[in-house]
């Protein structure tokens, strides 16, 4: 059940709305206390009392600027008992103290949040003792040690919200962990979150979001607060092209049951009175964004937002999700705490205009460009060296899209059932493979990517990605010791009951075309592959779809060296399929992309390397 299915999500009011609608269906969960919300199974790898703080303390991130912007919501009173009652060591709702890192630490930058937003109702009211609690609480987090990444912003919005309501605290804590985030900058805007070579939606709804929010609060640290502002202005020039037409944001990365958290980045350029672009591209791409989720019904039969994305989704959660978790996505409400008088919301919602023009980023090592309705990201050079479900469909694949999503590969012995959408697998015995992980090298030209990986301990892969809008060209140079399998997957697209209209009769060319949507590989090797259309892989692997429909391209290679190149290209209007047919783009030559490769530029994101790291 969508509760947003009535709301139009236009107007400032109407946002204001969806913000109360979201959180309504959590009401019920609430404990008697009022200081957790138990949204029962699953779990995550953390306590239970983190998972419940979790559902309790996220919402605020969207209700708390309603206190700031003038706007109603009545149930402040849950909250308020909640606040005095997790933070009272003699109630059993208390949310207790603990050794080392914690996820509470997290959700002290909520509770710190609410109090910034909305004092009035959280902090105001109480007695002393009761605001002795609730600061003690928030002090002994600012004791307990982060995660060496955007964790360190927790830190820095726990001391935030004691010093808005005038609790002296040390402040040497928030000044390491600021200096600690500055060393993640690499260039143009674009942080790490880490020290690691993850270029994903972290970098947009956390490390620029809450540096976008210290920009605006923070005293006596102006330079800072200009190293942040002017870094967002750059980020946002390449952020704008993560998002299509229709509002849809690139699906890549971790995290991504954080949903409209997508949209945060602009709700803090406009927060913090940055306009990186003109305010109607900004309202522009905030708006569309809340409403592209707004149509849709992902949502349990309560209303609750559950772990997933496009519908309810296990597969491709994180082991830090619990039921709770989604509701980060509130952050992207920040935007409610500026008065209707501001720019933001003064401005008419500009559509996003498509140049034709490539997004080329040499940090990042991405290239962007459009395709029909569809966004498409290549990608040379993120990696998740963390023990974490799907590293390589999260982060590995040669193409992300706002489109089609990406999907993920459940079966490890799967060769011949799972998608590997926009994924080269290799396999030795037609059931375990390898795919794109970690990268030893990767480089950028002006239109390509190149990038160098090492499956296993005999077997290396160079692969070129070219940009041939609306197609995109892949190039492997696979050098292996031992025979190998292969199969290489285009866009993954969704599977009803109609089935596919075609699949094409080309020996060379996979058409997978429904009655919504095509995708197409088209082999360009020297040695040809076969050409196949997975009808039916693993169902629930795709983030956007239930079944999905996959075309491959397969292939055997003998010890030595061997050439794998093929085009791929996928529409939201089936329509496009001749057309694009009648224009593959031509194979490039060994010689001619052994040149490129030596002419181009290392990818800057791989001063980062993140130590292989095992769970505790």
């Amino acid at each position: 059940m969508n509760p947003l299915a009535d709301n139009p999500l236009r107007t400032r009011d109407d946002f204001a709305r969806s913000a109360v609608q979201l959180w309504q269906p959590l009401k019920p969960y609430f404990s008697p206390g009022k200081a957790r919300v138990d949204l029962g199974l699953p779990s995550a790898h953390f306590t239970r009392i983190s998972a419940e703080l979790e559902g309790f303390s996220r919402p605020l991130f969207g209700l708390a600027p309603l206190v700031a912007g003038g706007l109603p919501f009545g149930d402040w009173d849950m909250f308020r008992e909640g606040y005095i009652n997790g933070t009272d060591p003699e109630h059993p709702e208390y949310w207790g103290t603990f050794e080392g890192r914690d996820q509470r630490i997290v959700e002290s930058a909520a509770i710190g949040f609410g109090l910034i937003f909305a004092r009035e109702k959280l902090w105001d009211p109480l007695t002393d003792a009761q605001k002795e609690n609730v600061a003690n609480w928030l002090k002994f987090c600012q004791t307990r040690p982060t995660a060496d990444n955007n964790w360190h912003f927790f830190h820095v919005f726990g001391s935030l919200g004691l010093e808005a309501v005038g609790v002296e605290h040390d402040l040497t804590v928030r000044r390491d962990a600021l200096n600690r985030l500055e060393t993640f900058h690499i260039d143009e805007g674009w942080y790490a979150d880490g020290e690691a070579r993850r270029f994903d939606h972290y970098i947009p709804f956390a490390m620029h979001f809450y540096g976008l929010i210290y920009s605006r609060l923070a005293k006596d640290d102006e330079a800072r607060c200009q190293r942040f502002r002017d870094r967002a202005r750059q980020f946002a020039q390449e952020f704008q092209h993560w998002f299509d037409a229709e509002g849809a944001s690139l699906a890549f990365g971790r995290s991504m049951t954080y949903r409209f958290a997508q949209a945060s980045f602009w709700a803090g350029l406009a927060f913090a009175d940055v306009e990186a672009l003109p305010w109607g591209q900004i309202r522009g791409l905030w708006a569309r964004n809340m409403r592209w989720w707004g149509r849709r019904d992902y949502f349990d039969r309560d209303g609750v937002m559950p772990v997933g994305y496009a519908y309810p989704n296990l597969h491709m959660c994180e082991i830090y999700n619990s039921p709770g978790s989604p509701y980060w996505a509130m952050k992207a409400y920040l935007t409610l705490a500026l008065p209707e008088s501001h720019p933001f919301w003064q401005a008419d919602e500009e559509d996003k205009v498509e140049t034709g023009a490539l997004m080329r980023s040499p940090v990042a090592g991405m290239l962007g460009f459009q395709a029909g309705g569809n966004r498409v990201m290549l990608s040379s050079c993120n990696e998740m060296r963390m023990p974490l479900r799907g590293g390589a469909e999260k982060y590995g694949k040669f193409a992300y899209s706002t489109a089609f999503g990406f999907s993920m590969d459940p079966d490890r012995r799967g060769f011949q059932v799972n998608p590997f959408d926009n994924m080269l697998a290799l396999s030795r015995d037609g059931a375990e493979f390898f795919t794109r992980c970690e990268f030893a090298e990767a480089q950028i030209g002006d239109d390509f990517l190149w990038s160098e990986w090492k499956p296993d301990d005999d077997i290396t892969v160079e692969t070129w990605l070219i940009a041939r809008a609306p197609w995109h060209i892949r190039a492997h140079k696979v050098t292996t010791a031992r025979p190998l399998l292969t199969t290489e997957g285009g866009f993954a697209i969704e599977r009803t009951d109609a089935g596919l209209a075609r699949q094409g009769s080309r020996p060379t060319v996979a058409e997978a075309v429904t009655a919504a949507h095509a995708s197409l590989a088209a082999d360009l090797s020297p040695r040809r592959r076969t050409a196949k259309v997975r009808e039916k892989v693993h169902p629930n692997s795709s983030l956007y779809f239930p079944q999905t429909h996959v075309p491959h391209l397969e292939g055997a290679l003998e010890p030595g060296t061997t050439w794998l190149i093929g085009a791929y290209a996928a529409s939201t209007s089936p329509a496009d399929a001749d057309a694009w047919l009648a224009a593959i783009p031509d194979a490039p030559t060994p010689a001619d992309l052994e040149a490129a490769r030596d002419g181009a530029e290392r990818v800057r994101g791989l001063k980062f390397r993140e130590a292989e790291r095992r769970l505790a």
